[in-house]
């Protein structure tokens, strides 16, 4: 069976129409949505669905949720507000919004990046390094290292 992408699956489909009608709405919604919002608020928050009358908002962390919060009543009245040209039959169900809910759903964090192993320090450069110094913590602590790693290396050669 070959792929067709989802789109045309959706305009080709009668019995997906409702889904397509639904993700249309949600896709003005946001559109709306994002000339309402505020640019700092914008990138970490969407429309991700609507429930009856209700839009339901996405925030990427807690205080943006607070903020949308607070914005609440002037972003459900600029989203019942129809610009130039949507005025339109089709877009009167987008008009009749009641509530605005925001929900927190925080995104995963990319994967740390396991840290590289470092090679053995050369001893012989830091104890040149802590020879040169005057006393000084930064000398005792070089000498350290290096005793250390002195310990270290006859222990692994037996």
């Amino acid at each position: 069976m070959a792929t067709e992408p989802l789109a045309r699956l959706l305009r080709q489909n009668p019995e997906l129409a409702p889904l397509r009608e639904r993700m249309q709405r949600v896709g003005r919604l946001q559109g709306r949505f994002r000339s309402v919002v505020p640019v700092e608020l914008a990138s970490s928050s969407r429309v991700c669905a609507v429930d009856g009358t209700t839009v339901v908002v996405r925030a990427d962390n807690a205080p943006v949720a607070a903020a949308l919060r607070a914005l609440a009543p002037r972003l459900l009245a600029g989203l019942n507000t129809a610009g130039p040209g949507k005025n339109s039959l089709k877009n009167k169900r987008d008009q009749e919004l009641t509530a605005l809910r925001v929900e927190v759903q925080v995104e995963a964090p990319p994967p740390s990046r396991r840290p590289r192993a470092r090679g053995e320090m050369p001893a012989d450069k830091l104890a040149g390094v802590a020879a040169g110094l005057s006393d000084s913590p930064l000398k005792e602590a070089l000498e350290r290292i290096v005793r250390a790693q002195a310990k270290t290396s006859t222990r692994s050669k037996r």
